[in-house]
């Protein structure tokens, strides 16, 4: 039977789901934040852990490929409906369904948005430590998926760590609600092909009692990064341990109108929170390195200059769209001992290749973000990009790093996998692909489909 009669007798199925196949819903669900367009047939909108059940049952009797997304802000290509198929948008999946204070648990429906779950949780003392720059945006469902770190995460680690249950559905429409471990972990940074989650019960934590947080100025790139790693080696805890170049400073002073920012610098943004003296302490020590290392420090002094410091942090991704209509960006990690070797390298190849590169992130735990910022129609200055790409994860794998710190590898890592993976494990991960979806109808043609 051709897809379009199977997918209408899969929809004509779904009763009480919401689903739409108009040409706007196929146009908007097509793409992610990588601008690469897929085939969406039509959107779904479940609402409940039966829909879900529903959606992927008749998916599986009618061979309709499913594409789960949460809010489409992926750079990797992961909700992408590469194959022609429905996306299954989880956005109308968006409860905190409960809050245990006492046990310090929150359970989350897996289309809430970070943001709006760290804004509820502070009303109530606490806060959940993952937070990616995307948090305004992105969902918890998305950020599992992914396993997703963001700025915290050097010193509160990435999501994995908080996750204490996940009801999922299975790729037979099998229910499954269990704690962390054993089956269910593996569908943290799954990637949407193993299982849709419907839940998430998550670790949380009560809010610090201080938080201290600084910009750091340094004269170049592996200057900056090398100040890093004198950070850490000194004993120091920082919450957030950020790197930002000096093009991407500039570009964010001019997007939010802060000026000041040179193009010989690069920058370290760095917090500590905590109990108020241990804080106190840590800070001054950062204070001491600063001065035997001749860096300068700004250190916000009340909340609205952090609130300010953050600004610049959050408003990087934003601030770069001004740059080029097109972002081929990639998030590699490093060993920490090689990322002066890294940034050099980086700024080296950009220059060599002629192009337009952003590096920052979370240098604290080596996971850089970098961004070439271009124009898909410029076929030669693309394919420019493609081979600073490839170059790059060349050297990503010299030094012992890792293709994705958080992003995934999705449809635009894909054929870079057997740089970092022989054939018995590329054949044994889609061996547990095929186990866990033996019709292949989630997110195929991804990650080791």
């Amino acid at each position: 039977m051709e897809f379009q009669k199977r997918f209408k007798e899969f929809s004509r199925k779904l009763k009480g789901v919401e689903v739409h196949t108009d040409l706007c819903y196929r146009v908007v669900y097509n793409y992610d934040a990588t601008q690469l367009r897929g085939r969406c047939a039509g959107v779904v909108y479940p609402r409940s852990v039966d829909d879900i059940v529903s959606v992927v049952k008749y998916a599986g009797d009618y061979g309709v490929p499913l594409y789960v997304r949460g809010a489409g802000s992926g750079f990797s290509g992961g909700a992408v409906p590469v194959v022609e198929g429905v996306v299954v948008s989880m956005e109308k999946l968006n409860r905190v369904l409960w809050f245990d204070p006492s046990r310090w648990l929150v359970a989350v429906e897996s289309g809430v948005v970070n943001g709006e779950l760290q804004r509820y949780l502070a009303g109530r003392g606490f806060f959940y430590p993952p937070d990616p720059a995307s948090l305004e945006f992105s969902t918890i469902g998305g950020n599992i998926a992914e396993n997703a770190g963001g700025p915290r995460a050097f010193k509160y680690g990435v999501t994995r760590r908080y996750i204490h249950a996940l009801e999922w559905v299975t790729s037979r429409g099998d229910v499954v609600d269990y704690p962390m471990g054993g089956v269910t972990s593996i569908l943290v940074g799954g990637e949407g092909g193993l299982g849709v989650i419907y839940s998430a019960v998550l670790s949380v934590l009560p809010l610090p009692e201080a938080v201290k947080t600084a910009l750091i100025t340094m004269p170049g790139g592996a200057e900056a990064v090398g100040f890093a790693v004198k950070v850490i080696l000194a004993g120091l805890k920082p919450t957030v341990l950020e790197y930002i170049d000096s093009k991407t400073m500039i570009c964010v002073g001019e997007y939010i109108e802060v000026e000041g920012f040179n193009k010989s610098d690069a920058y370290i943004f760095v917090e500590f929170d905590g109990v108020a003296e241990d804080v106190e302490t840590q800070f001054e020590m950062l204070k001491d390195i600063c001065r035997r290392e001749g860096a300068a420090v700004k250190e916000a002094k009340n909340k609205v200059e952090r609130e300010l410091l953050w600004d610049l942090r959050r408003s990087i991704s934003p601030s770069l769209a001004r740059r080029g209509i097109t972002k081929v960006n990639e998030d590699v990690t490093f060993p920490i001992g090689k990322l002066e070797e890294a940034v050099d390298f980086m700024e080296a190849l950009a220059l060599e290749l002629s192009l337009d590169c952003y590096v920052f992130g979370h240098c604290g735990d080596g996971n850089l973000h970098v961004n070439i910022m271009t124009d898909r129609r410029r076929t030669e200055e693309m394919r420019r990009a493609e081979h600073f790409v490839e170059r790059l994860f060349e050297k990503v794998v010299e030094l012992g790093g890792s293709l994705s710190g958080e992003h995934g590898i999705g449809l635009t890592k894909r054929r870079y996998l057997p740089l970092l993976f022989n054939e018995e494990q590329i054949e044994f991960a889609k061996e547990i692909k095929r186990t866990f979806d033996p019709a292949l109808i989630l997110n195929p043609g991804k990650y080791f489909s």
